[in-house]
């Protein structure tokens, strides 16, 4: 699905996986249109991809030519171990900001409570955009 974002903001892509096996399948990997392969297990921490343990494609400092490309998730199934490529592809809609903006988190984000264990990953979301470009800590 196209995900709309400010310019100069992180834009996050979900892979819609459906309901009835959502316990079975995960997030791998995340492909753009020119064959570039993103996945899901390597990457810095500081580059512009990441692929957050919940499957979702974070894309930072979003520009013009983010727009330009398309966004495909890669799945595996737990217990056969076979690999699907999403039906469809998703796009970014950037819009160029025309004067200042407040931070705003997008409606769709929801809050939890977040329980982990010792030495386990941990992912804390903040889909805030604005412009200037929101500054997380």
């Amino acid at each position: 699905m196209d995900e709309s974002v400010l310019k100069g903001n992180t834009a996050i892509l979900k892979c819609h996986i459906p309901s009835f096996v959502s316990d079975y399948v995960f997030v791998i990997s995340w492909l753009q249109d020119d064959g570039h392969e993103i996945l899901a297990d390597g990457g810095p921490y500081d580059s512009k991809y990441l692929v957050l343990p919940s499957g979702e494609l974070h894309i930072r400092d979003v520009g013009p030519e983010d727009g330009y490309k398309s966004y495909q998730c890669r799945t595996k199934h737990r217990l056969t171990g076979e690999t699907r490529l999403s039906a469809t592809k998703g796009r970014l809609v950037i819009t160029e900001p025309i004067s200042s903006t407040v931070p705003k988190v997008s409606s769709k984000s929801k809050y939890d409570v977040i329980e982990y264990s010792e030495r386990s990953t941990l992912s804390l979301l903040c889909p805030a955009q604005g412009f200037p470009a929101p500054n997380f800590r």
